[in-house]
């Protein structure tokens, strides 16, 4: 009998030892109980470049895909980069970026290199302040769109050694953006405006229920403003084309 009470008194105690643990966890989930999270490679490069990538997206579709734009008509206090232009009357623009897709991967790639770099580092240091031996060797930046994400691939081999030893040749960051579809359809204007001088927006809005198309016309320049209505992710360029000069098509009184 004296057997059975003391198991019944070890039964409870582990019960009451339990259910305490269990609503220490739930209750007060910053308590340190003493198991020690690991690091999640991915998960931290992705929280570190993240942000840029989405900083730098948003500067490009405000600036016709131009951290820096050189020409460019000022609108609404916005640099607004011209994506054809001409200085001639009565002709046509020049497309001034043939690899309008290429080229604002590039710039994401410019402006998120030095970041990623950085949380490379950051994250070496938090694997050695754990107690892993880490091996790094320098890698670059690859930014690619395609329909309906922008992909950033790092490339830059990680060995991990503690207990066991893990290997990690590349970092890949996906993100969802409307952005290549928008950056194509651009494309498309840009080839009727260095054609025929102008673009008949409507065609788009037909066979594209989700995007909206803002056209602009103002002093010899055209402002588009692309809009994906779903995802509102949004392009905004400039073109300059078919000009005339001032006063054209009026006699003097």
């Amino acid at each position: 009998m004296d057997n059975k009470r003391g198991q019944l008194v070890i039964i409870v105690i582990v019960a009451i030892v339990i259910v305490a643990v269990v609503l220490t966890v739930f209750l007060f989930p910053r308590v340190d109980i003493g198991i020690g999270r690991e690091v999640n490679p991915s998960s931290f490069l992705r929280n570190c470049i993240e942000p840029k990538v989405e900083e730098t997206l948003e500067v490009l579709s405000k600036q016709g895909g131009h951290i820096d734009p050189n020409n460019y008509v000022l609108y609404r206090g916005e640099k607004i980069q011209y994506l054809c232009y001409t200085t001639n009357n009565y002709k046509p623009c020049l497309v001034q970026e043939p690899l309008l897709v290429g080229h604002v991967e590039n710039e994401i790639k410019k402006q998120v290199e030095p970041v990623a770099r950085q949380c490379m580092q950051n994250l070496k240091e938090r694997y050695e302040r754990r107690g892993y031996e880490v091996s790094t060797s320098a890698g670059g930046l690859d930014v690619s769109f395609s329909p309906g994400k922008l992909v950033v691939d790092f490339l830059s081999p990680m060995t991990v050694t503690k207990e066991s030893t893990q290997a990690f040749r590349k970092f890949a960051i996906s993100i969802d953006t409307e952005m290549y579809d928008l950056l194509l359809t651009a494309v498309s204007i840009l080839q009727f405006e260095s054609s025929l001088g102008d673009s008949e927006i409507t065609l788009y809005l037909q066979f594209y229920p989700d995007l909206s198309i803002e056209k602009i016309k103002r002093e010899g320049d055209t402002i588009y403003k692309l809009k994906n209505v779903v995802s509102r992710d949004e392009f905004t360029f400039a073109s300059r084309s078919l000009v005339w000069p001032p006063g054209y098509g009026f006699e003097e009184l």
